[in-house]
C-alpha cells in the first residue's frame, strides 16, 4: 500500500472511532472536516499514479526510439563504409587509367611496377618495387610516373628492385629551366623529413632570370635520363657569389606513389650505355 493511502486509512479509522461518540450534527461536521483533510492526500496519490503511468509510457517510448536510433546509426555506418570503399575503388580505377594512358603514349618502352615496400626512416630516399632482373630491370634504369621523373633503379634482384628517389640527395639529374638558357644539377636535400620535400637546383647563372612557377625538365645529357621529362616547378631563386640556386617543388607526389614505370632499354646497344 502506498504511504499516502496508509495515512488516509489511519486517519479514517481514528476519525470513525471518535465520531461514534458524537452527535449526528457533530458527525457530519467531522466528516466534512475529515474529507477536507484527506482530500489532498487522495488527490496527490491519484496525481502521482497518473504521473507514474505517464513516466512508464514515456520510458517505453524512449526505449523504442533508442532502439530505432541504434538501428539507424548502424545503417548509416554501413553506408559510410560502402561509400569509402567505392571512393577507394574509384581512385584506384583513376590511377590505373592514368597509368595505362601513360604506358600507351610514352615514346619509349616502359614496364609497370608497384611499390611494395617503403620504410618510414627512408621515406624520401628509397622504395622497393615488384619488378627485377627476371623482367629486364637493371641498374641505373630511369623510373617514372605519369607526373614526371621518380628516380632510378639502384639495386635489382631477381624479382624486386630498390629505387633511389629523386628526393634523395644521391639522385642527381641534369636539368634545364623551361624558357631560359639555364642548366643545372637537380637533387634532393639532406635531412628532408617534411610532408612536402623540396629539390635543389644548383650551378645556375648567378644573374639568371628565373622566377617562381617556371617548369624544370631533364636535359637528357649523360644518357641516363630521357630528355624533356618533367622534374618540377621553381619555387624560389637565390643568387650566390659564384652561381645561383633555386628551390624546386617536385612534379611527382612522392607521398602518394603507388604505381611507377621503369624505362626498359629497347636494344642491346641502349642497354650497354
Amino acid at each position: 500500500m502506498k504511504p499516502q493511502n496508509l495515512i488516509a486509512l489511519l486517519l479514517f479509522i481514528a476519525g470513525a472511532v471518535w465520531a461514534l461518540t458524537r452527535s449526528e450534527q457533530s458527525v457530519r461536521s467531522i466528516q466534512k472536516t475529515y474529507y477536507s483533510a484527506i482530500s489532498p492526500f487522495l488527490k496527490s496519490g491519484s496525481s502521482l499514479e497518473t504521473t507514474a503511468s505517464e513516466f512508464i509510457k514515456e520510458a517505453e517510448h524512449s526505449e523504442e526510439w533508442k532502439a530505432r536510433y541504434h538501428l539507424a546509426k548502424e545503417e548509416l555506418d554501413k553506408k559510410r563504409m560502402e561509400v569509402a570503399h567505392l571512393r577507394k575503388l574509384e581512385e584506384e580505377n583513376a590511377r590505373l587509367s592514368q597509368a595505362l594512358k601513360f604506358k600507351q603514349e610514352a615514346p619509349f618502352h616502359v614496364l609497370a611496377a608497384k611499390i611494395i615496400r617503403r620504410q618510414p626512416s627512408t621515406w624520401w630516399h628509397t622504395v622497393t618495387i615488384n619488378r627485377g632482373e627476371k623482367q629486364g630491370v637493371g641498374v641505373q634504369l630511369p623510373v617514372l610516373s605519369p607526373e614526371g621523373l621518380v628516380g632510378k633503379v639502384d639495386a635489382p634482384s631477381e624479382d624486386t628492385s630498390t629505387v633511389i628517389l629523386l628526393t634523395d640527395e644521391k639522385c642527381k639529374v641534369s636539368a634545364k629551366v623551361d624558357g631560359t638558357p639555364e642548366l643545372g644539377i637537380l637533387s634532393g636535400q639532406r635531412g628532408e623529413t617534411g610532408q612536402d620535400p623540396v629539390l635543389r637546383l644548383s650551378f645556375l647563372s648567378k644573374d639568371a632570370k628565373i622566377s617562381a612557377g617556371m617548369l624544370v625538365f631533364t636535359t637528357g645529357r649523360g644518357g641516363l635520363f630521357p630528355p624533356d621529362i618533367l622534374l618540377g616547378t621553381i619555387q624560389s631563386f637565390e643568387s650566390g657569389p659564384l652561381y645561383g640556386e633555386a628551390l624546386v617543388k617536385p612534379a611527382v607526389d612522392f607521398a602518394a606513389l603507388h604505381t611507377v614505370f621503369v624505362k626498359i632499354p629497347d636494344s642491346p646497344a641502349e642497354s650497354a650505355r
